[in-house]
């Protein structure tokens, strides 16, 4: 309800309101029993000024109702790739539907589902939806420097939420489309106390691309499946379970085959007293596993991991009034990763190591006069590597120890600091800067573009990865929040990181310690962004240009090179068009520089064996990627039931961006090999049907 008093604006008689949600509005003047007639009501999203007001540097409060909108490609709106549309995020590359944030991999980003953390949350080839969007209920970006709560990452954090089951009344939602079907239903169990909320998913891709005579060698399908169970024992408490498992499986004929996935759960009981104190308590638990498979430049093995995850977080937050708050909390982890399995002949190698991480941090948050607010806090991280019979197994060939497998505990302060200086009610300036670690190294051959990867935790011999960043920003609005726009630049430092030595990639041997060496790197970049947020037409721009360096003693002679994440240019074009109040367009059109790969200089025979002789790392970039995505959508609502048609076409120009490129033997040129470009798809046409009641 909103009054006079409580109304936001009032110019020229137009009274304009930010609200995140639904809005009903009653205008009463003095006295109560005189109404007056609003002549126009301006309704303006809440995003623009909730950008301008965040005090911390880089993050987004993801907009899910501008996600609807977006292109809705197989009817799917795909959260990770509306993220990979802002300034500083691109996507992994084709095919894969990981994010990379201010020049870090994907592995290098903080994914949490409910407080369960996630390991490689991408679903086949990139075309669809990490996450079921049936199933979101919240979700926030921090690609700056993160709130003292969030460690583990160097790069990004991205918090999920599951959205609830309703309390009062029963809901459901089935969707089929020419690749994929899902279903969504919630409700309560007990009214105002108990209610459920269940959403899955499964393609059936592999259906259709038989029927393409140069597509039947691939093989492609998903599933994935979230529950979210709410009880409300008492006003102020609320206990919340939440599930989530997913599986993917792809395959190219015989060249590559990679299958994954993750089973998480979760268990959050909130609580408050009062207007003063909240605290949060989180149990998680997540097992991620992947087997991968390849046969390429003579070399044809499989390959088997694992990541478990255990956590017990504790949240307390004190408000002390209306302008300052204090938050402090711990949190433990138990972490045991398998790096890798495979079979020589009669013998399987095997190495599993395991690590206990805990923290403590305290934050402030507040604001001074009209114009400083400051968010400030420190986090103490310290990380042990376990050993032992229970806590580590390591076979290899000839009966070999686990190197450096000697107990040792690091223990690192990570302070992190954003201030925001309100120039006026529309234009601010922000800075800041953090300090993060990271305990567990996912380490990527240079040598193809597969997205493989190997993951080794912080031991003896591997240290903590540790980024310092430091960042700028400025963001303006219009007075009624039409426009608003920004620009940011940073600087990031980080120390071990580490990549394979020359000539050894991720099948090279089973003790990944020893085929791998750690140095450091450094990112920069510059982004700017300008967003149209009212009217029928509405959308965005956002340019981003970053460099990512790495330097490591013994890999490429010492010298810096460009890392295999580095893409130099990232553009996004967004529009989305209301045409009516069933009729929705919208289109998307991307750009981004060629990755980084290291390439084969010489090919020679040694012993019957034919070696490669690499002369530089990364020297080579793959060929630009770009496409266009469009989308319309139908909605007609009825009394009981809403149903939605979903039209898309994925690449509309048809341009095929690089999968995968590897090297073959073609001993017509003076190399002795020759660069192979494996693309997946041009373009692809989708419409689906939505049924809701």
């Amino acid at each position: 309800m909103v009054t006079w008093r409580d109304a936001a604006v009032w110019l020229s008689g137009v009274l304009s309101v930010w609200c995140g949600g639904s809005l009903h509005v009653s205008a009463q003047s003095e006295p109560a029993d005189s109404m007056m007639m609003l002549e126009g009501l301006v309704v303006t999203g809440q995003s623009a000024r909730q950008r301008i007001s965040g005090v911390q540097l880089g993050a987004e409060r993801l907009e899910l109702t501008k996600l609807s909108l977006t292109p809705a490609l197989f009817g799917e709106n795909d959260l990770i790739k509306s993220i990979t549309l802002l300034p500083g995020v691109h996507g992994e590359g084709e095919g894969a539907g990981g994010f990379e944030v201010r020049g870090g991999t994907a592995a290098q980003n903080l994914v949490t589902i409910d407080g369960a953390t996630l390991y490689n949350p991408s679903h086949v080839m990139g075309i669809f939806s990490t996450f079921n969007d049936d199933a979101i209920g919240s979700a926030t970006l921090y690609k700056g420097p993160l709130p003292a709560a969030y460690g583990g990452a160097v790069s990004s954090v991205l918090d999920v939420g599951l959205a609830p089951g309703s309390m009062t009344d029963y809901h459901a939602s089935g969707t089929i489309g020419l690749l994929v079907a899902k279903i969504n239903a919630e409700g309560p169990v007990v009214k105002e106390k108990l209610s459920v909320a269940v959403a899955a998913r499964r393609s059936y891709v592999d259906m259709f691309l038989k029927m393409v005579p140069e597509y039947r060698d691939i093989v492609m399908n998903f599933y994935d499946v979230t529950a979210k169970v709410r009880y409300n024992p008492c006003p102020g408490n609320y206990v919340d379970v939440s599930f989530f498992a997913s599986r993917d499986n792809e395959a190219i004929s015989k060249l590559m085959s990679m299958r994954w996935g993750n089973v998480a759960a979760s268990a959050n009981w909130s609580s408050r007293s009062g207007d003063v104190w909240r605290f949060v308590t989180t149990a998680g638990f997540t097992n991620y596993t992947a087997d991968m498979g390849m046969d390429i430049m003579n070399a044809d093995r499989t390959l088997d991991e694992y990541i478990r995850n255990f956590s017990l977080n504790e949240r307390v937050t004190l408000s002390l009034g209306e302008k300052h708050e204090l938050e402090w909390g711990i949190r433990s982890e138990l972490l045991r990763v398998k790096s890798a399995e495979w079979a020589m002949g009669p013998v399987r190698e095997r190495e599993v190591r395991s690590g206990w991480q805990n923290a403590l941090w305290m934050a402030y948050s507040g604001s001074f006069g009209e114009h400083v607010s400051l968010s400030a806090g420190m986090r103490l991280s310290a990380f042990s590597a376990l050993t032992g019979k229970r806590f580590e197994d390591f076979v290899a060939i000839g009966g070999g120890e686990s190197p450096e497998s000697g107990r040792h505990t690091y223990v690192d302060p990570e302070p992190r600091v954003s201030v925001k200086y309100s120039v006026d009610g529309h234009h601010n300036i922000k800075a800041g800067a953090s300090v993060a670690t990271q305990n567990l190294h996912a380490i990527r051959s240079s040598s193809t573009s597969f997205p493989f990867d190997r993951y080794a935790l912080t031991s003896a011999s591997v240290r903590p990865e540790r980024a310092v960043q430091y960042g700028l920003g400025y963001a303006g609005m219009t007075e009624d929040g039409g426009w608003d726009w920004s620009a940011e630049v940073y600087y990031k430092d980080l120390k071990n990181v580490y990549d394979y030595l020359d000539g050894r990639g991720m099948f090279s041997d089973i003790d990944l310690e020893s085929i791998t060496l750690g140095g450091k790197g450094r990112g920069c970049g510059a982004e700017f962004m300008v967003r149209k947020n009212s009217g029928r037409l509405t959308g965005w721009v956002s340019y981003t240009w970053s460099r990512t360096r790495t330097r490591i003693p013994g890999i490429n002679s010492g010298r810096w090179y460009d890392a295999s994440n580095d893409r130099r240019h990232h553009l996004s074009v967004v529009a989305m068009f209301r045409i009516n109040d069933r009729w929705n367009l919208s289109g998307s059109w991307t750009y981004s520089s060629g990755q980084a790969l290291t390439a084969p200089d010489v090919k020679y025979e040694l012993d019957g064996a034919t070696c490669y002789y690499y002369s530089g790392r990364n020297g080579y970039r793959t060929p630009a990627s770009h496409r266009l995505d469009l989308s319309a959508v139908y909605t007609r609502r009825g009394k009981r039931f809403t149903g939605q048609w979903a039209f898309g076409i994925y690449n509309a120009y048809n341009h095929y961006s690089p999968y995968i490129i590897y090297f073959e033997d073609d001993d017509t040129r003076p190399s002795g090999s020759r660069a192979v470009q494996r693309s997946l798809y041009g373009i692809v046409p989708s419409v689906s049907y939505t049924l809701k009641f």
